[in-house]
């Protein structure tokens, strides 16, 4: 008998460093001083995934040590450039480092909602052609608590249609695949929405960044803030400059993530807000109560 369950994040695959690749091209390119920018970085706590996106950016301007470009008389180190990239928006670097998660016990509604972030992503999901379903758990929003009962109910009928269809249409005892696998296609249009199930998704940094930001926000669908309230968590504290400029508040229960800029030269609500006449400022404040 089926369950109800909220949704599982699993970080399971990152960005790594190929060392020995890296250290000839910067014996190649006469860059051998970078090296120990790399290590310096490395003890400052920062990982091989961000080392990489500051690596790319001082390709752009030539500047991985001095004296290859006449134009620029010092160089940042490997957290200070990170920083200015992301505080100018300078995002397309961000785009070269990916990360990868499994979502469990998650709904339809929310993978629905997760894979229209088409850029930088790719998804891998639960086949309803290939899997048959046995007991239904269904992701339960706890702002239906009242009928919980109710909803109980729903679900256990769910349940028994269902074992119902596949016992009298022959479906286990059935050896012909091709028509096994179209009647179990057939029927999962009669599958609750809720129902869960996983998917697999990979994010780059610059869409990770920004997708942590619009679904964490307290307009969000509850099921996407919780998976992607999970996600921020368990990386926050493992990479020290992934999201750099960001703000935490807590929404009716969940962290809400705000404040990182996305584009070049992007200004902040708090920046705009510092723009503000007085009076202006006061409006913008009744504005906001009024939405909240």
């Amino acid at each position: 008998m089926g369950k109800f369950v909220e949704p599982k994040v699993y970080w399971v695959g990152y960005q790594e460093m190929n060392d020995a690749e890296v250290l000839r091209y910067l014996n190649d390119s006469g860059n051998n001083e970078f090296l120990q920018s790399i290590l310096e970085a490395r003890k400052a706590g920062l990982k091989n995934a961000e080392i990489l996106c500051s690596m790319f950016a001082k390709l752009c301007y030539k500047s991985l040590t001095l004296g290859k470009n006449a134009n620029i008389s010092r160089v940042r180190d490997i957290m200070d450039n990170i920083r200015g990239c992301f505080d100018v928006g300078h995002g397309s670097v961000f785009e070269h480092v990916g990360f990868n998660f499994i979502a469990a016990d998650c709904s339809r509604v929310f993978t629905h909602e997760l894979v229209r972030h088409r850029v930088g992503t790719a998804f891998s999901q639960n086949s309803g052609r290939y899997i048959l379903l046995e007991d239904i758990n269904i992701v339960f929003d706890p702002i239906l608590d009242p009928i919980r009962q109710l909803c109980t109910e729903k679900q256990r009928a769910d349940e028994l249609w269902y074992a119902k269809a596949v016992e009298e249409i022959g479906l286990k005892n059935m050896t012909n695949f091709d028509r096994k696998k179209k009647i179990t296609s057939a029927l999962r249009r009669f599958a609750p929405n809720g129902q869960s199930n996983e998917i697999a998704f990979t994010l780059n940094l610059r869409t990770l960044r920004h997708t942590v930001m619009v679904r964490t926000a307290r307009h969000a669908e509850w099921e996407i803030r919780q998976v992607f309230g999970q996600v921020y968590f368990l990386l926050k504290d493992e990479y020290p400059m992934i999201f750099h400029g960001a703000k935490e508040q807590l929404i009716d229960g969940l962290i809400e993530v705000s404040g990182m800029k996305l584009q070049p030269y992007e200004k902040t609500a708090e920046d705009l807000l510092k723009e503000l006449t007085d009076d202006q400022l006061e409006q913008e404040l009744v504005r906001r109560k009024k939405i909240e």
